[in-house]
């Protein structure tokens, strides 16, 4: 008889080991049903072309009226501390973003292009206006304002890749010695900015051990972007805990969201700067 344990945590999907070595993850929503397709189609040419470990499917299929379950191998590891070979993510980084654009593009079904990258900011911000600043207090949608105009005032400028989009360290898999051996968790995978990859490092690594990944990385980052992206994640979460009535939610990464930005600094609109690859 199988053994089915739930892993708590997690918004997008509700994930279950089942008998200490699969993994299975049932979308929550329709939304994560579809990026779970995706996902489901990019793991297996990713899984080729890299030497980490990432999730290989081999089960997929549906649940209720719109969601699907993704099964695969569980990848044995614990999540990532500062304690250990961290460095690695230089040549884990490297590889996952030389993975071939235009099949990634054509996996999946986007653009992959610096203005679309730019126009979703663009609609987060749309967003944000009509949901998020009214439940903030003035001086922090104020602040959240000029961050998020600096942003698409700015710097757009690089070479799409293919990237994670939500690199963080339970989603670094490391052995017992502290070795990297995999990436898990490929639902927000996409098309964009390098330097969205290496913003969710800097709260367990910090800024200068953050550099030096990007110089062992050896290809170009945008730091002030990479300081947007850190900043602008707490502010997915407040959005998320206001649509979801979770208070706790709510109150943790709005509190969050003011300390990010004020370590950030005055964040004010600059001149737009040339376009990149697009």
């Amino acid at each position: 008889m199988a053994t089915v344990r739930l892993i708590p945590g997690g918004w997008g999907s509700f994930t279950f080991l089942v008998d200490g070595d699969h993994i299975l993850r049932f979308a929550r929503n329709a939304d994560v049903a579809a990026a779970h397709r995706s996902e489901a189609a990019l793991l297996p040419k990713l899984a080729a072309a890299v030497s980490f470990r990432v999730p290989e499917p081999d089960f997929f299929g549906s649940w209720g009226d719109a969601g699907t379950c993704m099964g695969y191998p569980l990848i044995e590891g614990r999540a990532l501390t500062a304690d250990d070979g961290w460095r690695a993510l230089a040549g884990v980084l490297r590889e996952l973003h030389a993975f071939p654009v235009d099949v990634a593009r054509a996996t999946l079904g986007q653009a992959g292009t610096v203005d679309e990258w730019r126009a979703g900011y663009a609609t987060l911000w749309t967003d944000v206006q009509a949901t998020v600043l009214p439940a903030l207090e003035a001086d922090l949608a104020l602040a959240v304002t000029d961050g998020l105009a600096a942003l698409l005032a700015g710097d757009w400028d690089f070479r799409p890749v293919l990237v994670h989009r939500d690199i963080a360290p339970e989603h670094v898999l490391v052995d017992d010695s502290g070795r990297v051996v995999g990436l898990i968790d490929f639902e927000d995978a996409t098309v964009g900015d390098p330097a969205i990859d290496f913003a969710g490092l800097l709260p367990l690594l910090g800024a200068d051990r953050v550099d030096r990944l990007i110089a062992d990385y050896g290809r170009p980052v945008a730091r002030e972007r990479l300081r947007h992206y850190w900043w602008l994640a707490p502010l997915h979460d407040v959005r998320y805990g206001l649509t979801t009535g979770n208070r706790t939610i709510t109150a943790t990464a709005t509190a969050e969201l003011r300390a990010r930005l004020s370590a950030a600094g005055p964040v004010r609109p600059a001149a737009a700067a040339t376009d990149g690859d697009r």
